[in-house]
């Protein structure tokens, strides 16, 4: 099964081959004309795109191949990967290795969650033509993080040709980085040469889905997998759901697995997408109630249209209160201006409302960026006083 996309932005699809693959392939092909046509996300899209015709036309004998193929390629590197430095080319795991910026995250959680300002982190899409331009961006992101796009990760030769680690390298001499890192199929000697390269911060997703052979079941095994391995450079980060993960029966059964990853280790927690203020809010009292202490930081995604907001929206199976997704859908016709306006102060409004509510709660907010800097600009604009 070629598809396991698990950023944790779009979520899981576990059950896309028991419903209707018609209206997702729509809404998956509007959404990627839409992008294309800004040029934001083109990759990303193709790949989710391409990813999931695969998984619909897979069995289990694809599945086992594919099982196989991620345990010949990254377990083993090339033992000339040396070369790289004789032909002059930069390592990526060289440079991961050498920056203070691959292992500071505890030390940016400390700034962020003692300092009565705002701080804000953003997520990109990993793409190879990606320049990330901070000096578009005031202040500058505490961190960025880069989300795990496919198992394609898995079957590079080596780790430091895929995508992310490439934009890794390349951004973090500027800024902090934190990594997603799937359970799907991914084994112990992968996960260890992945953290041993120098990616110390981490995002920890259980992933699409769960094949029934793979090491790590669930984030938490994973979770306690690393830090079973007492590396004091290593930070985590994992998962929280304000409006009840789609698997779990309830907000108690969803709060209870999530503490049991805290007691483990987890540095801070990052929401699902987020479009109320209230739904967060209560979301940390049930958090706060149950014994979690750590930084629960709100996730909140910026759409550049309509279509997208929908398609996110379907793909995430968030489910919002009623009213905040009349609210949403009434827009639905608005001119790409109208509709940027909107985002721009609907999400600010947001911003503002939960410092309001919780100042020494929300201190830092994580935009989710499709690489849309140029949208996200527009929102610190108007909330540069909170800063």
């Amino acid at each position: 099964m070629s598809f396991k996309y698990s950023p944790f932005l779009l979520g899981p699809m576990r059950n896309a081959r028991s419903r209707s693959l018609v209206f997702v392939a729509l809404k998956l092909h509007q959404l990627l004309l839409t992008l294309m046509a800004q040029h934001d996300a083109r990759d990303y899209l193709t790949s989710l795109v391409d990813g999931h015709r695969r998984e619909a036309n897979s069995s289990s004998s694809s599945r086992t191949t594919s099982i196989i193929m991620h345990h010949l390629t990254v377990e083993s590197d090339p033992p000339n990967s040396s070369t790289d430095y004789a032909k002059g080319r930069a390592s990526p795991a060289e440079a991961m290795h050498s920056h203070e910026n691959s292992r500071n995250l505890k030390q940016v959680i400390q700034q962020w969650t003692s300092s009565d300002r705002l701080s804000y982190s953003i997520e990109l899409i990993p793409k190879e033509d990606f320049v990330l331009d901070l000096s578009r961006l005031s202040p500058k992101p505490m961190f960025c993080s880069l989300p795990w796009i496919s198992d394609n990760n898995l079957q590079y030769q080596r780790f430091v040709d895929t995508p992310m680690l490439k934009m890794t390298a390349k951004i973090v001499p500027h800024c902090s980085v934190m990594n997603h890192i799937s359970c799907y199929n991914i084994t112990e000697t992968q996960v260890d040469k992945f953290v041993d390269m120098g990616n110390w911060n981490l995002f920890v997703v259980r992933g699409d889905t769960v094949s029934e052979n793979q090491r790590f079941k669930h984030s938490s095994d994973l979770v306690e997998y690393l830090l079973s391995k007492n590396n004091p450079d290593i930070t985590i980060a994992t998962g929280g759901y304000p409006y009840v993960h789609p698997e779990s029966p309830s907000m108690d059964y969803d709060v209870k697995y999530l503490k049991q990853k805290v007691d483990l280790g987890v540095d801070f927690v990052l929401t699902q997408t987020l479009y109320d203020a209230a739904s967060y809010l209560q979301y940390v009292d049930e958090c706060r109630r149950a014994g979690i202490t750590v930084p629960i930081v709100p996730g909140i995604f910026l759409p550049s249209s309509y279509d997208q907001l929908e398609t996110v929206l379907n793909l995430t199976r968030v489910n919002p209160p009623k009213d905040v997704l009349t609210m949403l859908h009434s827009h639905a016709l608005d001119e790409p201006a109208v509709f940027e306006a909107f985002v721009v102060k609907h999400f600010v409004d947001l911003v503002r409302t939960l410092r309001q509510e919780r100042p020494d709660e929300v201190k830092l907010v994580h935009f989710f960026t499709f690489n849309r800097l140029g949208l996200l600009a527009k929102v610190l604009d108007k909330i540069a006083d909170l800063f």
